[in-house]
């Protein structure tokens, strides 16, 4: 111990020391040194850290619940935006969530963005069986006929367990894609013990031949149906539509008349439709949109009935419920404005007008320029920020498009201090009761102006020989 010590002694004083005769002579009785941990310490660690993980895993569920009820009501953009709130690092469930954003982008007709979400290791490695089918499709949207061919076989092999028809919708699309006659001649073979086998063949079958265009053949077939068929609302609503699209409107009435489905009051309505019965139309499709409230069937033809019936306020409920991502975002907010205007709200469209002339880059339509014009007017300077050069401007673009009620609105604008002031007021402001609007729209005969001769013209001509003669 005490030859230690002077060793220690000498090396602080500069001292030099052989390494080797160190390590040799005091090497047994040096031990490495180990840090003790704090079990309590550690322990406090693990359970932060575990603490962590469930805190993030509840965060990630949530958004992926949130998302997919989003995607079930057919609110994309809302789902996307839960769906990138999970993180693709930490996140124990990135493959759900990849295959949530892969059916939104097909959805959404990105279907070169939906294959790259399933081209993912972790969704190749693990979930084959959902995605294979959503991997085909996008391969016969997009006409990869080698992809579709490389994939089929697997896929079928997959889903096999899981299909009571042996796959035969999924088969006879792809067989439709590549163009296989003989393939399709055979799935589309008509023996009565194959088709109408259960209902759920029978669906197939009929929906395939609606696909194809095929409803007049498939009607021949109808009357083979069991009576316990016919049991089936689904697939009397099938029927109902066969019946329809082959123009025999009272047959298909009978058929789905009993069945308060959405797709039987989009059928009823359109049978209304038909027969100009737009009251009992409407009626129809809203009820068909109490029960899926963004059926496009309902939507497509319900939104041009209010207006024409004059159900402002139901219009502007169906527009705020359009989901189609095909449609022009600008298209429809400007038909929202217009039923803002006929329902009176001039603030709410006044509002819209702002959005909507940012969206066009303030290079709007003609049409919104008109709107435009005619809120302002209404609204007056009191409600709103009041230019009238600017107003001017509009009536005067407008009008050099030949809109009549724009160059009339210029002209106002001239005489009148304030025009919509002076449209508001209660008091009378012309007071020729012959010219009215009705007036206006009957042809009047044109009766040339007669001239007064105030100076003759022979004398004219006697003066100016009179000066040629001086």
């Amino acid at each position: 111990m005490k030859s230690l010590l002077a060793t220690l002694i000498l090396s602080f004083l500069g001292g030099y020391i052989p390494t080797s005769l160190f390590a040799q002579e005091y090497g047994n009785e040096l031990k490495e040194l180990v840090l003790e941990v704090d079990e309590s310490s550690m322990q406090s660690f693990n359970e932060n850290s575990i603490i962590n993980e469930n805190n993030q895993r509840v965060s990630d569920i949530y958004n992926l619940q949130k998302a997919k009820f989003k995607l079930i009501n057919g609110d994309l953009k809302q789902a996307e935006f839960y769906l990138n709130r999970i993180s693709e690092v930490q996140s124990q469930i990135v493959a759900i969530k990849k295959r949530y954003l892969a059916t939104i982008y097909f959805i959404q007709n990105k279907f070169k963005d939906s294959l790259e979400m399933l081209s993912s290791p972790k969704i190749n490695n693990n979930y084959v069986k959902q995605t294979c089918l959503l991997k085909i499709i996008n391969y016969m949207v997009l006409n990869d006929r080698k992809k579709i061919l490389n994939e089929k076989d697997s896929c079928f092999n997959q889903l096999a367990p899981y299909s009571k028809n042996e796959q035969f919708w999924f088969d006879t699309m792809i067989k439709l894609k590549l163009n296989d006659k003989f393939g399709l001649s055979i799935n589309l073979s008509n023996p009565n013990d194959v088709i109408f086998l259960d209902d759920e063949t029978t669906k197939l079958w009929l929906k395939t031949g609606l696909y194809l265009n095929k409803e007049k053949d498939l009607i021949n077939y109808i009357s083979s149906l069991s009576e316990t068929s016919y049991q089936s609302k689904r697939l009397r609503e099938i029927i109902g539509f066969l019946f329809l699209r082959s123009g025999d409107s009272a047959k298909a009435l009978s058929f789905i008349d009993d069945i308060e489905t959405a797709n039987a009051e989009n059928i009823k309505g359109t049978i209304n439709l038909k027969n100009k019965e737009y009251e009992l139309a409407f009626g129809h499709f809203k009820l068909a949109l109490q029960k899926k409230q963004d059926s496009n069937n309902a939507l497509e033809r319900a939104i041009p009935l209010s207006w024409l019936l004059g159900e402002w306020k139901d219009g502007l409920t169906m527009l705020d419920n359009i989901s189609n991502p095909t449609l022009d975002k600008r298209n429809a907010e400007a038909l929202k404005i217009a039923f803002l205007i006929r329902e009176k709200k001039f603030k709410e469209a006044s509002r819209e007008l702002v959005l909507l002339k940012i969206a066009y880059q303030n290079e709007p339509p003609n049409e919104v320029n008109m709107m435009d014009s005619y809120v302002s007017l209404m609204l007056g300077e009191k409600d709103r920020k009041y230019d009238k050069r600017q107003l001017e401007e509009l009536t005067e673009k407008s009008c050099k498009s030949f809109d009549g009620m724009s160059c009339w609105l210029a002209m106002q604008y001239i005489q009148w201090e304030n025009i919509g002031k002076t449209i508001t007021r209660n008091e009378e402001t012309y007071t020729d009761k012959k010219l009215t609007l009705e007036s206006l729209k009957v042809k009047q005969e044109i009766t040339p102006l007669k001239e007064d001769q105030s100076i003759d013209q022979s004398d004219i001509e006697e003066l100016d020989g009179a000066t040629i003669s001086l």
